[in-house]
């Protein structure tokens, strides 16, 4: 089961004064949580919070963190799967609270992590310099070993649709590796879904806003079309 709000765990963390570390190219700030149902049926996983949700973590604004800015953009990329149609801004609003009964809201690292952008000499939220986490040959990758252990494993017994942010190539083959070892043998169901244990996971597109494939991914056009008929497919086979 889990717990709307701040989350308490320290997997990676050696000691209680510590909130921040480096490994390899990777940067980890401790501010996990969750939002929403507590045994949802369906969970919403992106990649790992970004600067905006940080600060908003940050800042005490616990219910507004999860993808601050870009709800309405996250309500989109459901409908166009076939999820919550007809469903208003304000009614999805509220599925990121406390009493919400059937949705849930996080991310597959929930700390916040971010990787070294070697151009510019930072750390960022960039999915180019985060997803690299994800690969199992990479330092800093027990970061997202650890998460999923933590967090993928044991599920509630009524969460049987994971919905995961980002549908590169790259991170579905990272993550249903990484999903495979931890939880069990993974049976592909098509490019952008597969199961383990009874769970569906099913990648879509990233609602960011520098996600530049998301109109086409909305309108179903071309290959990011293609990818959310693959995550419609999926879902639709559930029901």
């Amino acid at each position: 089961m889990f717990k709307h709000g701040p989350s308490e765990c320290r997997r990676c963390w050696a000691g209680p004064e510590k909130d921040v570390q480096e490994v390899g190219a990777f940067r980890l700030v401790r501010d996990p949580g969750h939002w929403g149902a507590s045994e949802p049926h369906t969970l919403v996983l992106g990649i790992s919070k970004g600067n905006t949700q940080s600060r908003a973590f940050a800042a005490g604004e616990f219910d507004r963190v999860a993808f601050k800015g870009i709800r309405h953009r996250m309500l989109d990329l459901l409908q166009s799967v076939g999820l919550l149609p007809g469903e208003s801004a304000g009614q999805f609003e509220q599925r990121f609270q406390r009493d919400e009964a059937d949705f849930a809201f996080a991310s597959v690292v929930r700390c916040s992590i971010t990787g070294m952008d070697r151009r510019k000499g930072v750390h960022t939220a960039d999915s180019p310099n985060v997803i690299p986490a994800f690969d199992h040959r990479r330092s800093g990758t027990e970061f997202v070993r650890n998460c999923v252990d933590q967090h993928l494993v044991d599920l509630p017994e009524r969460t049987r649709t994971v919905l995961l942010l980002g549908n590169t190539d790259s991170y579905v083959a990272a993550l249903s590796r990484t999903i495979g070892e931890r939880r069990g043998r993974v049976t592909t169901l098509n490019p952008m879904a597969y199961s383990s244990g009874g769970v569906t996971f099913v990648h879509l597109a990233h609602p960011s806003k520098g996600n530049g494939h998301f109109g086409a991914y909305l309108r179903g056009e071309g290959k990011p079309g293609l990818k959310r008929d693959h995550a419609k497919s999926a879902l639709a086979a559930k029901n």
